[in-house]
């Protein structure tokens, strides 16, 4: 049994558009910076936090079903 490509990637899409409004706020580590504060060394982490907004992932999401219908159309 062969899978086409179009189904593989409309899974994906689906996922991605399915995590993308279940949580939609992504944090990504931005700095690590080793500081020494009165004799004591401290490590001061930043963290970048991404918010994805509603209609990327409903354009995920309708993408990856494009995908999946592409897929079953013969030409």
């Amino acid at each position: 049994m062969k899978v086409h490509p179009f189904v593989v990637m409309g899974a994906l899409f689906i996922a991605l558009g399915i995590a993308a409004l279940v949580h939609p706020s992504l944090n990504m580590p931005s700095k690590k910076k080793e500081m020494e504060i009165s004799g004591e060394r401290t490590i001061i982490e930043t963290t970048r936090i991404i918010q994805l907004p509603k209609a990327f992932g409903i354009l995920l999401l309708v993408g990856g079903v494009t995908f999946i219908f592409l897929s079953t159309r013969r030409v």
